[in-house]
């Protein structure tokens, strides 16, 4: 347990090293801040919190960098985002911005991705809105050639698959469209596993219908991890503390081969508050000079999407955490206006 006075000097010891890139000396803390004790104490409260895990140094003569530990406390001590951390003539920009897209989802995640990577200057990632079960919204049918129909599903979340199925008998389409919404009304509303467990009295086609339904259900299911968007890499790679060629070809590889996005979206929170992981509380190796500042936003049981911010263990904590909270507000907004409309 550390003292007030250790977890001062701590958090200024972090916040200066977080601003500058460099070791911070004890003479620095004395010389910059007023703390009211000798460079002696100073200096006794840097080499207790080395002993304790919070700081380390490059090497004997150099002043102190944060680790893990130091960092975690600093994030749940100092970090909160305070008035002013984002001005707000930026958050108008960031909620314009967003409301240009308001009426298209399927643009909210490049969107909210590229706006968050420009506020935090770092990576960032979004994901669309959806259900943890997608239900079915309404189903169409349209014909295409004399034996060949498009079942067109819509999901509560606004979002649409398709699938082709062959018919036995040509059909006009006021016989399609009245299938359609015989299966609307039967199945509306449902998730897969509730459709599977419904007892229903079909024609064959209707069951034809309702099979194809719960087969692209299933693939929205599943679709969760490749439905998002990243943007600014460049600006991660760019990171001194990322730019050693093992860091970079270890981030490069997994972003490539989807790992990178699977470790930020497991971090994901449960509610609406905002999940800081640092260093090697993340899952991975890859993942260690990192730090992850992620969360949710959306209606619950609805349809709830996930915004993030990836950097290294050197990143502007408070900046990050208030710019994935102004996003998940705007958006949360966003999704209450498309299900209300």
């Amino acid at each position: 347990m550390l003292t007030t006075r250790e977890t001062d000097i701590l958090n200024l010891i972090v916040d200066d090293y977080i601003r500058t890139g460099s070791p911070i000396a004890s003479e620095s803390i004395v010389r910059n801040h007023n703390l009211g004790v000798s460079s002696a104490t100073i200096r006794n409260e840097v080499s207790a919190l080395e002993q304790g895990g919070y700081l380390t140094r490059p090497h004997t003569s150099a002043g102190s960098v944060p680790l893990d530990k130091g960092y975690r406390i600093y994030v749940e001590t100092v970090a909160s985002p305070q008035p002013g951390t984002i001005p707000p003539s930026i958050m108008k920009q960031v909620r314009n911005r967003l409301m240009e897209v308001e009426r298209d989802v399927e643009e909210w995640t490049s969107v909210a991705a590229a706006v968050l990577s420009g506020l935090v200057e770092n990576l960032a990632i979004a994901t669309s809105p959806r259900a943890r079960e997608a239900k079915v919204n309404r189903v169409q049918l349209v014909s295409l050639q004399d034996l060949l129909a498009l079942v067109i599903v819509v999901f509560g979340q606004t979002r649409v698959r398709r699938q082709l199925i062959r018919l036995k008998t040509p059909l006009a389409t006021p016989r399609l469209e009245m299938t359609a919404n015989k299966v609307s009304e039967l199945i509306g509303g449902l998730t897969r596993q509730q459709i599977e467990a419904r007892e229903m009295e079909l024609s064959p086609l209707e069951e034809e219908v309702v099979d194809s339904t719960v087969l692209m259900l299933k693939e929205e299911d599943s679709a969760s991890v490749n439905d998002h968007y990243v943007d600014g890499l460049r600006l991660l790679l760019a990171q001194p503390e990322i730019a050693g060629i093992d860091t970079m070809r270890a981030v490069v590889e997994a972003a490539e081969d989807g790992t990178l996005v699977r470790a930020i979206l497991e971090e994901a929170p449960e509610t609406g508050i905002v999940r800081v992981v640092i260093g090697q509380e993340n899952r991975g190796d890859f993942m260690w000079p990192l730090s992850v500042v992620i969360g949710r936003y959306g209606i619950p049981g609805e349809a709830i999407g996930t915004v993030g911010a990836v950097g290294p263990m050197r990143m502007e904590y408070s900046r990050a955490i208030a710019g994935v909270e102004l996003l998940g507000l705007v958006m949360s907004e966003m999704v209450e206006g498309v299900h209300g409309a």
